[in-house]
């Protein structure tokens, strides 16, 4: 079974409105660490039908503004508009010439937004509960003690 990893880390990858990631799978918050400026998303290796399908990790880091929601019923990670960007910003309270403002948009219309350095992707055929291959997440903060 492949596997396969993307991560975004260079100007080049991020150019106003460009979108770098679209899914129609499901995914949610799975961890946040404030010491590692880590958001990790997750789509489930098992689908709502009990069917077995790949896990998708999404990590953005360093995280220095966020706002987002717990679910997403499918999700776009868009670069932000130089408008966009510019109101987000204003509104986080940051301005480093570094940060990439990333959009996370669902299909009903929601926009929530990360400020962060990067971004990747991994695609793999791990369980729920098995580590990400993108983030250090320290023991006591493993979402397997966590969650059912």
């Amino acid at each position: 079974m492949e596997t396969s990893d993307v991560w975004l880390n260079t100007d080049g990858h991020f150019a106003p409105g460009r979108e770098l990631f679209r899914s129609e799978r499901a995914f949610s918050v799975w961890a946040y660490t404030v010491s590692h400026g880590q958001l990790l998303l997750r789509a489930r290796s098992v689908g709502r039908d009990g069917t077995r399908q790949s896990r998708i990790d999404v990590l953005f880091k360093p995280v220095r503004a966020v706002k987002t929601g717990i679910n997403y019923s499918g999700l776009v990670i868009r670069c932000a508009t130089e408008e966009e960007r510019k109101l987000i910003l204003a509104d986080t309270g940051h301005a480093r010439r570094d940060d990439r403002v990333l959009v996370l948009e669902t299909a009903d219309g929601r926009r929530d937004h990360v400020v962060a350095g990067a971004v990747g992707w991994s695609e793999d055929w791990e369980g729920d509960h098995e580590p990400s291959r993108l983030a250090f997440l320290a023991p006591g903060a493993l979402p397997g003690r966590l969650l059912p």
